[in-house]
């Protein structure tokens, strides 16, 4: 393996840069794969490091331990469908655009839906690190990795723009104290975006100079319209979407059984279940069998399960997850974001605490795709709660885990709330239309156990 960790290099040469003249060549090493620096200050282990590290080998060495970039392709490949479900989930049924963007306005507000761009974008941090420089706040910029992950935020962030054009942000008090603004203080799409100066005299960028693209001088291809473009801009985006996000949910399975091409791969038998309770781990995966559509859709219509989180956002003392499995967790801690009964992973990607912030924020994990797995396996017959709801409270188990894989007490969690809650979807009659939602009915708490329903 080559000293710097990169387990590509033996099979990608070093790029080769052309001056203007044409007359030299510079051979230069792979700008994504790391950044090499002086030691970033931070943290005990890492400021030992003069490159920035994902998924780092520290049983091979603590002062230079080689990267395993495979590791890392293989856990964000694990989450590859649940975060297909969560952008589908955002894009048909986030219409304000304070709930769509942060993890810290449902909160506030009280609301039921509380998933977030920003919640999903904490799972690619949490996992494209690997308790490398990715996974820590204050370092994470320095992964070449950072620039390619906002820049897929911001696209998505551009796609729901299209969507709901009219929507934009609405006022709320800061919930941690920064650099320049204190905790309370309110801030709008007026407020300072420091420390960046749009203008030579001092003013700052805010969020409404920003609202666009267009302003920076760059597009996307699926969120502006081109010369000769016969479809509306927002109806050929819905399509995609549908495409790209609705083969994990089940709008999937119903177009898959109808052999349109946003269908879902094919798929494999199960795992035998098992059923003793202590050992019930099934194979709740992707590629696990799916059931015939008719049992999954009332009608047009079917129910939606999703896992609610709530947490201070300095519950711990750094970035941590929440894990959903059917049955208990695996032993393996340090394999449980491959566990095949892994119904799915809501990541808290945080500070140290620093502010004494009691500020909540929180996110979502949908959890039909793997109930439908199960009616698949013949343990339920079919979405609705009276189906689902004591089934779940039989089998559904949660687990905190730290960024260094340990698990975590939930009583020690500050502020740790978790429910389950369904609700009725509408499937869209086109692909360019997106499913529409009824309101949300919460069903099982999961946490703190001795708090009403």
């Amino acid at each position: 393996m080559p000293q710097n960790g990169d387990y590509t290099s033996e099979q990608l040469p070093p790029l080769e840069l052309h001056t203007g003249t044409g007359l030299y060549q510079h051979q230069v090493a792979r700008p994504i794969f790391l950044m090499s620096s002086g030691a970033l200050l931070y943290y005990n282990t890492l400021k030992q490091w003069n490159e920035t590290k994902r998924a780092p080998n520290t049983t091979l060495s603590l002062t230079s331990p080689p990267s395993n970039n495979e590791e890392v392709n293989k856990a964000l490949l694990s989450k590859l469908p649940e975060l297909q479900q969560r952008l589908y989930i955002l894009f048909s049924s986030y219409h304000e655009f304070n709930s769509f963007s942060n993890k810290a306005w449902a909160v506030s507000q009280g609301l039921s839906a509380l998933d977030s761009i920003e919640s999903v974008h904490d799972v690619i941090h949490m996992y494209g690190g690997s308790k490398g420089h990715l996974t820590y706040v204050p370092l994470s910029s320095f992964d070449p990795l950072f620039f390619l992950h906002h820049t897929m935020t911001d696209r998505l962030i551009t796609m729901w723009q299209i969507l709901n054009p009219s929507s934009w942000i609405t006022p709320m008090s800061a919930g941690e104290t920064s650099f320049t603004a204190l905790k309370g203080t309110m801030q709008s799409s007026e407020s300072a975006l420091t420390p960046f100066f749009a203008t030579d005299d001092g003013k700052f960028w805010d969020s409404d100079m920003a609202r666009s693209t267009i302003a920076f001088g760059y597009s996307y291809a699926d969120t502006i319209a081109k010369t000769g473009y016969n479809e509306d801009l927002r109806e050929a985006l819905v399509k995609k979407i549908n495409i790209w996000y609705g083969s994990s949910s089940p709008v999937g399975l119903k177009e898959k059984e109808a052999g349109s091409r946003w269908s879902s791969p094919e798929t494999k038998k199960p795992a035998n279940a098992g059923h003793g309770r202590s050992s019930f781990r099934p194979n709740i995966k992707y590629d696990a069998e799916d059931p015939h559509a008719s049992s999954i859709f009332k009608g047009n219509h079917y129910t939606e399960w999703v896992a609610n989180v709530e947490v201070n956002v300095e519950a711990l003392d750094g970035s941590f997850v929440v894990h959903f499995f059917f049955g208990p967790p695996p032993q393996d801690e340090d394999n449980w974001h491959l566990a095949p009964n892994l119904a799915g992973t809501v990541a808290i990607f945080a500070m140290n605490r620093m502010t004494g912030s009691e500020s909540k924020i929180s996110g979502a994990i949908p959890l039909t795709s793997a109930i439908i797995k199960m009616v698949a396996a013949g343990e339920v017959n079919d979405l609705t709660p009276q189906e689902v709801q004591p089934f779940l409270a039989d089998i559904l188990y949660f687990a905190v885990q730290s960024s260094n894989n340990s698990q975590v007490d939930p009583r020690q969690v500050d502020g740790l709330n978790i429910l389950v809650a369904s609700s009725n979807v509408k499937i869209p009659r086109t692909q360019s239309e997106l499913p529409e939602w009824g309101s949300s009915v919460t069903r099982l708490r999961l946490w703190p156990l001795n708090s009403p329903n």
